[in-house]
């Protein structure tokens, strides 16, 4: 006759809630369902998790028809009926999902639940409208639509506890944008990907340190952005209009009301306007928190552009890390004018003495770009690692390339190395350029 051990209890059973809870939300919620046939003890502790995800984890496919819709939202609908306490996530990303009434019907309950993390991602078909009753949920610390018709009522406040909002591809209605930020005082991240009617960007949030945008605009200005650390602007080179459009472009007062911004990623959006107005030699006040610079789709070949890059390295006295994706579009006469240009500088008060690595994609060998890299390593003492990937294929180009800020490095004033590496196909090695070579 065999006797159980006090040891061999249900160990799983007897966890502490918390660990229970802990486990359940890190499993996606088809299996956080499943852990019901465990034991008598488990059969209920899914119900009341605070948060509720709805993604492709739950729905391998999109829905083929009407039927299978409704059958999903029927699961859906089976699940919150099951669901014991308040609901502070929920997450509606299935594959597939376009717009249908079954999703407001959500968020007429969620509205009463003191949702706290909203995102619905509408990935077929046309923009959803969303429901009135989301802009009743004044809990809400974190808005994540894709695809969706943003028009709030008349009488909306804003959301005073958001902290983050994603907005991708999403409708906004005509005069929102330039009210809805300064209604979320609380607002930390902020995400604007494609989204219309966002052409003249106004950003007055005093807690906001993240932006990132993408898309076109033709007039931007910061205000009351005190600890902005971060800012990225994203697009192509086609997608952006002529200089001349730009309403709006002076770089002193963009950067004045960012006094601490640490990362900076410039896409050829952010650096044509930029470009478009008075460029000095060097702003007013210093980015002196500033430490990577990101410059994609830079021409150096174009002096407008090249001198706005100039203007803020020379700003920037503690940049750690410096990144160009260049563009090769001048025109001869236009490289001409920026060689010039350049050679007229004073570079006698410029000092990178932080900078440690640089990158440079797409790099053509053209007199400007070699200028910049001249210049870089001439300025930058502990630079440990310059990164250069000439175009693609262009293999001839690379080793002329390396000959030349060879031959030149013989001649560097910077007191210390610097690694060269090509990122080519074929491999042409790290190459350690020393102030003397013998």
């Amino acid at each position: 006759m065999t006797h159980k051990s006090p040891l061999a209890s249900d160990i799983i059973s007897d966890l502490p809630s918390n660990i229970i809870e802990s486990i359940l939300v890190h499993l996606p919620l088809r299996d956080a369902v499943k852990t019901s046939v465990l034991s008598r003890k488990w059969r209920y502790n899914w119900v009341t998790l605070p948060q509720l995800v709805f993604d492709n984890s739950f729905c391998t496919g999109p829905p083929q028809n009407q039927a299978m819709r409704k059958e999903l939202f029927m699961t859906i609908y089976q699940v919150l009926l099951l669901h014991n306490g308040p609901i502070l996530k929920f997450t509606l990303s299935t594959p597939g999902l376009r717009s249908c009434p079954e999703i407001n019907h959500l968020i007429s309950f969620l509205s009463r639940n003191n949702i706290q993390d909203f995102t619905l991602c509408i990935s077929r078909g046309e923009c959803h409208k969303l429901s009135s009753f989301l802009f009743s949920c004044l809990q809400l610390r974190h808005l994540h639509l894709l695809s969706c018709l943003f028009k709030p009522p008349t009488t909306f406040n804003g959301f005073n506890r958001l902290v983050s909002l994603v907005f991708r591809e999403v409708d906004i209605a005509v005069n929102i944008f330039k009210t809805i930020v300064p209604k979320c005082p609380l607002l930390k991240h902020l995400t604007l990907e494609n989204c219309t009617n966002t052409e003249n960007l106004n950003i007055d949030a005093p807690n906001l340190k993240f932006l990132y945008f993408r898309g076109l605009f033709n007039s931007l200005r910061f205000k009351n952005t005190p600890v902005l650390a971060s800012v990225k602007f994203l697009a192509s080179r086609e997608e952006i209009p002529e200089y001349g459009e730009f309403r709006t472009a002076d770089m002193i007062k963009v950067f004045h009301c960012l006094p601490v911004i640490e990362d900076l990623f410039a896409g050829y959006s952010l650096l044509v306007f930029l470009a478009a107005g008075n460029i000095p030699d060097r702003l007013p006040a210093t980015l002196e928190f500033l430490k990577t610079l990101v410059l994609s789709e830079i021409c150096f070949g174009v002096l407008r552009e090249a001198s706005c890059a100039l203007c803020l390295i020379r700003s920037s006295p503690n940049l750690e890390k410096l990144k160009f994706k260049v563009n090769h579009s001048a025109t001869a006469d236009e490289v001409k004018a920026v060689v010039e240009y350049m050679k007229a500088q004073d570079f006698s008060d410029m000092s990178l003495n932080k900078l440690r690595e640089v990158k440079m994609l797409s790099f053509s060998g053209s007199k400007p770009e070699m200028e910049f890299v001249k210049l870089l390593l001439d300025k930058s003492p502990l630079l440990k690692t310059m990164h250069i990937h000439p175009k693609r294929g262009d293999t001839l180009t690379g080793f002329r390339i390396l000959k030349e800020v060879l031959n030149d490095a013989a001649h560097s004033t910077s007191s210390s190395p610097a690694m060269l590496r090509f990122g080519l196909r074929e491999f042409l090695g790290i190459v350690l350029v020393e102030n003397s070579l013998t």
